[in-house]
């Protein structure tokens, strides 16, 4: 039936504009629309990309392999750079580095704008990235992230935009597959640069009795900020530790303030209680990770699911950062029945990831808005989503914060 539809369609379609003169003109505005929602190409997206010849290094490893430092360090001596991060504190980072260093460097977040004189180097979300500008050296880092449900589309524009001569990618080996394959999509050569971790990392093979029982050092991973503020209060109320708190909705300034708190031994604030955020690459002197739980809400928010294995492994690859004085990591869980998930996760083979997120960009939206001028912008989203045709390999990302500010 689809076979006797695809050959009469066409048929139809041509009789109807025949013996129907306005038919014609609603068949050339529905080409119009189909035409302005084909997302099958996104490498056409960015010109300034495919005008030069991109070597992309990808430097594949596990959470402290020493991986984003080597590419860090090739950014400081290029002439010119930018820097993506999945987190504005990481960028903040970054950003320091680099002008420490004498490689000036702007800061650009969603929130924040710090121009830096004769900078040449941008320190910026991997959200904020300029695919207009072009640089010598490009670092992305945690490219794994663009099979991410919400953010992926932030990290596939980044790699297919980026007009960099040398554009290196830190993340761990589910992301292979896809580099491939827009490095042969796009011409681009790619090395490869395989890396190990710096330090060993354990599974305590008991729970955290009590959080009285938590030692300096140690960093406690919650997924709700009631959770965070309630084991901070558990904790300085039962022990003489003091806790610094990092979590994602903290406004930079603050969260800065909070991890360098932590990272002075001086400080007095031995003990962080924290986000997922921490997974994200923060440089951290964590000796033990600690999982108050091992589920969280899912994207909508109604019902708790499991914390993925990759995100667990993440995150507990955090403790026992190499150059600090906790040169062995640890991991465990507050309650027993949460240490078996934990050991499952921890021991899980990576998944290759099957597919990069993509969005619509700016100009594709507004060409389609134009066709559509009584509709709302809320509208014209849902519209353009639901017409969108797109590759196998790629995915339309889910942004429900988008369309509800829309």
């Amino acid at each position: 039936q689809a076979a006797v539809e695809c050959i009469l369609w066409p048929v139809f379609v041509q009789l109807a504009c025949r013996e129907r003169p306005h038919c014609a003109a609603i068949v050339a505005a529905s080409n119009q629309l189909l035409t302005g929602t084909d997302m099958r190409d996104p490498a056409s997206w960015y010109p300034k990309a495919r005008a030069m010849q991109r070597t992309l290094v990808f430097h594949m490893g596990p959470t402290n392999s020493g991986k984003t430092f080597q590419s860090l360090n090739r950014l400081q001596s290029a002439a010119s750079g930018v820097y993506a991060a999945p987190l504005r504190l990481l960028a903040m980072e970054v950003w320091d580095r680099c002008n420490q260093a004498g490689a000036y460097c702007s800061l650009v977040t969603g929130q924040e704008r710090r121009e830096v004189p004769f900078a040449e180097h941008v320190a910026c979300t991997v959200e904020m990235v300029d695919v207009n500008k072009v640089v010598d050296v490009g670092v992305i880092d945690e490219i794994q992230m663009m099979s991410d449900s919400l953010r992926g589309w932030a990290w596939t524009r980044a790699l297919y935009g980026l007009p960099a001569r040398e554009l290196h990618l830190c993340g761990d080996p589910t992301a292979l597959p896809l580099i491939r394959k827009a490095a042969s999509n796009l011409g681009d050569r790619l090395e490869v640069q395989t890396y190990k971790r710096l330090t060993p990392l354990h599974l305590a093979p008991r729970p955290l009795p009590s959080y009285a029982d938590v030692q300096a050092g140690d960093c406690i991973v919650a997924f709700s900020r009631r959770d965070i503020f309630d084991i901070r209060a558990e904790i300085e109320a039962t022990t003489s530790h003091r806790c610094a708190v990092v979590y994602g909705a903290l406004p930079p300034e603050t969260r800065r303030q909070q991890a360098k708190l932590f990272n002075d031994v001086t400080s007095g604030f031995d003990v962080l209680v924290a986000s997922d955020a921490v997974g994200m690459g923060l440089n951290l002197n964590i000796r033990r990770i600690i999982f108050h739980a091992m589920d969280k809400y899912g994207e909508r928010g109604k019902k708790k699911e499991p914390v993925p294995a990759a995100q667990v492994k993440q995150i507990a690859g955090r403790a026992g950062r190499h150059g600090t004085e906790w040169d062995t990591g640890w991991v465990t869980t507050r309650f027993a029945a949460d240490l078996p998930k934990l050991c499952e996760s921890l021991s899980e083979p990576p998944a290759p990831a099957a597919a990069a997120g993509l969005f619509p960009v700016t100009d594709q939206v507004t060409a389609f808005a134009t066709a559509k001028p009584e509709s709302s912008l809320k509208e014209v989203m849902e519209m353009f989503l639901g017409h969108a045709s797109i590759c196998e390999e790629f995915f339309m990302c889910a942004c429900p914060d988008l369309l509800k500010t829309a």
